[in-house]
């Protein structure tokens, strides 16, 4: 169907759900092309996305290795770890290498090492299908927790993808989800996908890694009523069906007693940005360091025209994220970066404009360590709306200079194929893969195409995404680095005379600054 603006709004949220699932490091790559090579999967439903209630849609994929747990029909299993639990089960070592290789970059190694672990592990038998649910962490916003599934219907409809990775049939498979009964008026999401065993079985296991985000006071309200555990509802999806079925509610011991309090830092610590047309400044708001994680809350200008990507994939991975050290040498890299208000239409009122960036690991159980510096590298600027536009003529002569903002690029060449205008533009450094610039048309011109589309099979047609063909959305990049030129493709009724709008897409921003903090006394 067509390249709407949601379509691009679903693209670039499974992008950042899947930097969201930390997966062993022979599974990054994958995880970072997912949505790239999604374009060209087989037509097989992906799987529902993980929800909580959430405004924000997190599509999930495959992703590798394994697990086969036992257990007595219609009793629940507890044990303080979810190992010992099943040691020496068929097909558990797999999944028992997948945690401990999670647990390296969410925090959960860090802070078992300390031995904090305020809950416990349960497995329970409900007919042919296997749950588990293990690592649930509460913080002062956000309950985090590890589910596992195997049923035979599982292991009949999984296959795996061309690309080596494995998926189900969901067509005729039953899924299945957990949500929090103590905060089921939260929002939240996750990623997850397969692991394989690795033992004789290879029993495929279904695999999330899923987040509640709450506030310190919906915390509050649930301390204060002595809790001793955790409830969740776990409901399974028919194939075919929208609406989730209640199975059975699952409980986890929860000791109070060893719950601990984050430790919340205010900085409102400005940082310049020299010769941005945008944004001349940000704000570094606070830190936060919880026993698992330590997390930076950024914020922007209130009602900005853009967000901030920290946290980079691509052609810019690694070279543009920041990092955090503390005084005895220790790194924190970046393990998630939400970004806060990137669509406007899906904020919650109270929404700051910003980011929230999350580091791996954290340094609350070390007293020793006084001080961290956030070692900034820069990140990537997006504009939610055009804000300049500019006149082509298909018989005008071309070269043609545009000047956009703190840009000036040079159109060599037009045409217009299948439904597409298309604008070559030269590049003045030839390493570059992308120009950051998204071009398109008036945005009332937009919607009365698209509904003529919808009207008009010939074109429903000519717009069908097809395998191996990447759906083209008016950014202008260079699929082919030895290439001296970019190319946009952009959506458009054929017309004598063009109106090209322009906005800031991925813009990279580079910055060298290292900002040192106090968090103790």
């Amino acid at each position: 169907m067509l390249k709407s603006t949601r379509d691009k709004q679903v693209k670039e949220e499974l992008a950042q759900s899947l930097q969201e699932l930390p997966v062993p490091a022979s599974l990054l790559q994958f995880a970072k092309d997912v949505p790239d090579m999604a374009e060209s999967m087989p037509a097989i439903p992906a799987r529902r996305p993980i929800r909580q209630r959430s405004r924000k849609v997190r599509f999930t994929i495959a992703a590798a290795c394994a697990l086969a747990v036992v257990a007595s029909v219609g009793a629940a299993q507890v044990s303080p770890t979810f190992a010992d639990m099943v040691k020496g089960l068929p097909g558990f070592s797999g999944v028992l290498s997948w945690l401990d290789e999670v647990r390296g970059y969410d925090g959960v190694r860090n802070a078992r090492s300390y031995g904090y672990e305020p809950t416990e592990a349960v497995v329970k038998q409900f007919g042919d299908v296997t749950f588990g649910i293990s690592d649930v962490y509460l913080t002062g916003d956000k309950l985090s927790y590890k589910t596992f599934v195997k049923s035979d219907e599982i292991k009949k409809n999984a296959f795996k993808r061309d690309n080596g990775y494995w998926d189900a049939d969901w067509r005729k498979t039953t899924d299945y989800s957990f949500h929090s009964v103590d905060f089921k008026e939260a929002g939240g999401g996750g990623s997850g996908g397969f692991i394989i065993s690795d033992d004789a079985t290879k029993e495929p296991i279904l695999v999330q890694n899923s987040y509640v985000d709450l506030t310190p006071q919906q915390v509050q309200d649930f301390m204060n009523k002595n809790p001793n555990e955790l409830r969740f509802h776990v409901s399974k999806i028919q194939p075919g069906q929208q609406n989730s079925e209640f199975l059975f509610e699952l409980s986890v011991p929860f000791n109070k007693s060893q719950w601990r309090e984050d430790l919340i830092v205010p900085l409102h610590r400005q940082v310049e940005v020299a010769g941005d047309p945008d944004l001349p400044s940000f704000t570094l708001d606070q830190v936060k360091i919880t026993p698992t994680n330590t997390h930076l809350d950024v914020k922007i200008g209130q009602g900005a025209n853009h967000y901030l990507d920290f946290r980079q994939v691509g052609d810019y991975e690694g070279r543009l994220e920041p990092y955090l050290t503390d005084d005895k040498g220790n790194k924190y890299p970046l393990l998630v970066d939400r970004v806060q208000k990137m669509y406007d239409s899906a904020a919650s009122p109270d929404e700051q404009d910003g980011n929230k960036m999350e580091f791996m690991s954290s340094p609350y159980f070390d007293p020793s360590v006084k001080r961290l510096t956030l070692h900034l590298n820069g990140f990537q600027l997006t504009e939610k709306t055009p804000s300049a536009s500019f006149t082509l003529s298909p018989g005008e002569k071309l070269p043609k200079t545009v000047r956009f903002k703190d840009k000036q690029f040079t159109i060599v060449e037009t045409s217009y194929k299948k439904g597409y205008l298309w604008l070559k533009i030269k590049k003045e450094h030839a390493e570059d893969s992308r120009l950051g610039i998204q071009f398109g048309i008036p945005r009332d011109l937009a919607i009365a195409y698209r509904e003529k589309i919808e009207k008009t099979p010939e074109l429903e047609e000519l717009y069908r995404p097809r395998p191996g063909v990447a759906i083209i959305d008016g950014v202008a990049r260079s699929e082919h680095p030895e290439n001296g030129y970019f190319e946009a493709g952009i959506m458009t009724p054929e017309q004598d005379s063009y109106e090209i709008t322009m906005m800031r897409n991925s813009n990279p921003i580079p910055l060298k600054k290292e900002i040192t903090f106090e968090i103790r006394k």
